[in-house]
């Protein structure tokens, strides 16, 4: 595979298939709500936080592409979903509840195939279908007493609040973990090598000093500094995909490195 290429500035958001039943319950906002509170972050976060790449249609494209070959294959395809590549040069991915995935320009700069790009979207994509940001922004309501607004309908005030705190953008430990498995599935099930979310996730794995020290943070930004891709993270991804009899070199799955490499060779 091709040397990655560093960029400057490091940041890291990230915000039938045979995998386990998938808990997407929650108690408190609808799937109608969420769509609705989805739009609304999707405009303050490109409003306010960061830009959509502009121009360079062929990239958006591209990243569109990869995301609607994998949507058919989630539990929940018929959500609807925004794709959108952000003009920065940060390392970073994330998704947002009702159907919003982000993957930064500085990410894809730093992937080195299509099938790493395909790995972290579906990873992002899994969050979604197992509704974290659903349950993360519950939480936050009742604990900030907000419930009373969704019956108002102030889904503005609700999303201000929340864009307040990161808490309701970073997911916990084990739905971390959840969206690598699920994730990973989803990949595989698009046709793409999910050997690609190991490779992204060693990758950023270097980017974290042997001593822990805080300037590590401060590279990564805030949304994935809580649950980085640790040696534990890369180890489940890997055992699972081995015991599944997935090879990194397997003609049933592509690395998507042809056209990917043209594709980053466009990004300003």
């Amino acid at each position: 595979m091709m040397l990655r290429r560093f960029v400057p500035i490091v940041a890291l958001g990230f915000f039938g298939l045979g995998c386990a039943g998938l808990d997407s319950e929650s108690w408190l906002i609808s799937e109608k709500q969420e769509k609705e509170l989805g739009a609304e972050f999707h405009a303050q976060l490109l409003a306010e936080e960061m830009p959509e790449l502009s121009g360079h249609k062929e990239v958006k494209d591209y990243v569109r592409k990869i995301g609607n070959r994998i949507v058919p294959h989630t539990h929940r395809k018929d959500l609807g979903y925004t794709f959108t590549v952000v003009d920065t040069d940060e390392i970073n991915a994330f998704a947002v509840l009702g159907g919003y995935v982000y993957v930064t320009k500085g990410l894809l700069k730093a992937a080195t195939s299509g099938a790493e790009v395909a790995s972290v979207i579906g990873h992002e994509l899994a969050h979604i279908n197992a509704r974290h940001g659903v349950k993360r922004l519950e939480s936050y309501m009742v604990i900030s007493g907000l419930t009373s607004l969704l019956g108002d309908f102030k889904y503005k005030d609700i999303v201000s609040g929340a864009l307040g705190t990161t808490e309701t953008l970073v997911f916990s430990k084990d739905q971390e973990n959840e969206a690598d498995d699920i994730g990973a599935d989803y990949t595989l099930a698009a046709g793409y090598n999910a050997w690609g979310l190991v490779d992204f996730f060693e990758f950023l794995h270097t980017l974290e000093p042997s001593d822990g020290g805080l300037e590590f943070l401060s590279q990564i930004g805030e949304l994935f500094s809580t649950h980085p891709p640790t040696v534990d993270r890369i180890s489940k991804i890997s055992t699972k995909l081995t015991g599944e009899g997935i090879a990194r070199d397997s003609s049933a799955y592509t690395w998507d490195e042809a056209e990917f490499n043209a594709i980053k060779a466009m990004l300003p």
